[in-house]
């Protein structure tokens, strides 16, 4: 068993790792009772406990479960060292019900509540694709572009889940408070900067999410209070918006005081599965999410949390999540359904919540300068494109000619810009550009820790970025080193440093991408490789004794001004 967590505790996100527990509990072995109460002991004694547990684990006839029990975590290169493989393919979602059929089932629960069975019901779907490969380069693409502070990465057999969940469940912190955030309310991230605030505020001000999410929370109040000391629950953040990659998110805030006797299986008992995926009232809205639903949820909008060492807990609702079974991959979405809601839209709206899987196909990029209708080193770019393209099995595009026809019909012929071209696995290039300015000197900042990531995601330039971590907000450009304390490169470009008169670059053997303008100034014998241990960089830059360039393709040189916090 495998895990990669990406949890909110703290109020800060933070990466957890763990490989080789020393205990894995499923339903073919304990009860999820059981299984909850030898976890919470484990927990007590220092152990980490990882969980997961489908949504139709509520019913103790149907109960699907992993819960892992780690003596600790381990460092990123333990976890990547483990890793077969670093690649993956996946087909293009479908959906497994029709249009119409989503609609049509979408329009019985309007009868439903018409009639006074339920207030609220959450419907899902279900879409589904082949996948082979490796489930954890598809975590971190996804993250990479989404920023979901409840996410999870487990391999177990030949299940692989990747969750990418913004949304808490609960979390019991270290004073014994318990916390709920309840996601309800949705709407799409607009095309340009105008449509995305008009967005935004038509979702704070919608009385149906409103109600939709004030329904909820009034659920969870009732939930929570079921294992809460007396009269402590309280609401304090309602409404709140949220954004996402592809989403704006309504969400509010529920917490209590955790009663003195109370412990992880009354909690799930009181708690699970979460109203914010179920509706209300909420045993009656099940059994009607149990009739309509052709499919079943499994470990989407169950939950997947993890047990800290000394008592703390934090579980999510797994939405945005993937599970990866015998080469096939179910992807779930949904959405809050009132007497109100317009089937149409809402099918919509489910549509909305599928796009994020677009984030799964990650793109080769190539980033160019283009002056006055000229873009330098373009065979430079057309080769590392072409290379990139055959180390991911990505069909080839002529990039060559899609940059003289841009220039030609859609660039503007006089200044300085940025051009992008990224492409697909299936061969289609796109081509953008912005103006930018021709700076000298740039501000930027020594990373804090050092790069982390498979090594075709460092030497191919790719929308997959997630290891280029920016530590602090009042930088843009980070230097980093590699795990042998080497100095590697810049978030944005390559380094050169200027020492003794001679110009040098870390060379390939570090990790770093292989930059154009690198290569041209290296077949040039403008520049020469030379590696530089950590230590003894930090020592001649703050002696003074070199000088620091970051290089590329678009800026050129960029003289650094570096800050150094160790």
């Amino acid at each position: 068993m495998q895990v990669h967590a990406k949890f909110k505790k703290h109020s800060q996100v933070e990466d957890l790792y763990f490989t080789d527990p020393i205990l894995v509990m499923t339903e073919e072995t304990h009860s999820l009772h059981e299984a909850l109460t030898a976890a919470e002991k484990y927990m007590k004694d220092g152990y980490y406990a990882v969980n997961a547990i489908t949504y139709e684990s509520f019913d103790r006839e149907n109960e699907q479960f992993i819960i892992g029990i780690f003596s600790g975590t381990v460092d990123y290169g333990k976890f990547i060292s483990e890793r077969v493989t670093t690649t993956y393919e996946m087909t293009e979602p479908e959906f497994t019900e029709t249009r119409d059929q989503i609609i049509k089932n979408i329009e019985q629960v309007r009868e439903y509540i018409r009639d006074g069975h339920t207030y609220q019901v959450n419907y899902t779907t279900r879409l589904t694709g082949r996948f082979t490969g490796d489930g954890h380069t598809l975590f971190e693409t996804l993250m990479s572009s989404n920023n979901g502070d409840y996410a999870m990465y487990i391999e177990y057999g030949d299940e692989q889940l990747v969750s990418c969940s913004p949304e808490l469940f609960f979390e019991v912190d270290q004073y014994r408070t318990i916390r709920t955030r309840p996601m309800k309310g949705t709407a799409p991230r607009g095309r340009n900067e105008k449509e995305d605030e008009d967005n935004r505020r038509f979702l704070k001000a919608s009385k149906k999410d409103q109600a939709e999410n004030v329904m909820i929370v009034d659920l969870l109040r009732n939930d929570i209070s079921k294992v809460a000391a007396k009269n402590s629950v309280n609401v304090p953040k309602l409404f709140t918006i949220e954004k996402y990659a592809t989403v704006f998110q309504m969400t509010s805030t529920v917490e209590a005081a955790l009663a003195s006797d109370m412990n992880i299986t009354d909690i799930m008992d009181g708690l699970f599965p979460c109203g914010s995926i179920t509706g209300a009232p909420k045993l009656s809205t099940m059994n009607i999410i149990n009739a309509l639903e052709s499919t079943p949820r499994e470990y989407y909008c169950g939950t997947l949390g993890i047990m800290y060492p000394g008592g703390e807990c934090v579980f999510n609702v797994p939405i945005r999540t993937l599970y990866i079974k015998g080469g096939e991959y179910v992807y779930g979405a949904g959405g809050g359904i009132t007497y109100d809601s317009n089937p149409a839209s809402e099918y919509d709206e489910i549509v909305d919540k599928t796009a994020f899987l677009k984030k799964a196909q990650f793109e080769l990029i190539e980033s160019m300068r283009l002056e006055n209708g000229h873009v330098p080193r373009l065979q430079y770019h057309v080769n590392r494109l072409a290379s990139s393209a055959g180390a991911f099995g990505y069909k080839t595009a002529d990039l060559q000619g899609a940059v003289q026809n841009y220039i030609e019909t859609k660039a503007d012929s006089a200044g300085l810009f940025k051009l992008r071209a990224t492409l697909n696995r299936s061969g289609s290039l796109n081509l953008s550009h912005a103006p930018i300015d021709d700076a000298e000197e740039a501000p930027a900042i020594l990373s804090e820790a050092p790069i982390s990531a498979p090594p075709e995601f460092i030497e191919n330039k790719t929308t997959v970025r997630y290891h280029y971590k920016i530590p602090n907000n009042d930088f843009n450009i980070v230097l980093y080193y590699n795990g042998q304390q080497q100095l590697t490169e810049f978030n944005i470009g390559n380094v050169v440093i200027s020492e003794n008169d001679e110009l040098y670059t870390p060379s390939e053997q570090t990790g770093i991408l292989k930059g154009v303008m690198r290569q041209s100034l290296l077949d040039d014998k403008m520049i020469q490789e030379r590696d530089y241990s950590l230590d003894e960089f930090i020592g001649k830059y703050e002696e003074g004794r070199i000088s620091v360039f970051l290089i590329n393709s678009v800026r050129g040189w960029l003289k650094i001004r570096l800050t150094i916090q160790r």
